[in-house]
């Protein structure tokens, strides 16, 4: 056999290969379509007009707009928790993005909590002798 024709008849087997795998390879809907065959029975503007009057009344949650912050205090100052975060970035112990959580041990935990300590005994120093 020539090339040509060698080639030819590969071009002619893949097509037929082709022609008759297609069918088998046709992406198939993940979720059953059993939703389709229920019956509402109220009206979508009766739906529409529930949903409103329940937004209305404060009775759906808007996730992390819905929590009330009012009651939420700080139990550490601003100067604490950046003391706190640099000797934890110091330590090694921050995690980043969605990577797996360090664990801190004791005696690390200790010295977070000392550091955030000493830079409020800094603070009250400084602010002391003004």
């Amino acid at each position: 056999m020539t090339t040509t024709r060698i080639t030819t008849v590969a071009a002619l087997i893949s097509a037929a290969v082709l022609t008759f795998a297609a069918p088998l390879a046709m992406a198939q809907e993940a979720t059953p379509d059993t939703w389709q065959q229920v019956t509402s029975s109220v009206s979508r503007e009766a739906v529409r007009a529930e949903a409103v009057a329940a937004l209305k009344a404060g009775e759906i949650e808007r996730g992390e707009a819905s929590i009330d912050r009012s009651n939420f205090r700080p139990t550490l100052s601003r100067v604490q928790v950046a003391a706190e975060a640099r000797e934890a970035l110091r330590l090694g112990v921050l995690s980043f993005g969605e990577g797996p959580a360090y664990q801190v041990t004791p005696a690390q935990a200790d010295a977070i909590r000392m550091a955030g300590q000493k830079a409020i005994g800094q603070t009250t120093l400084a602010q002391t002798s003004r």
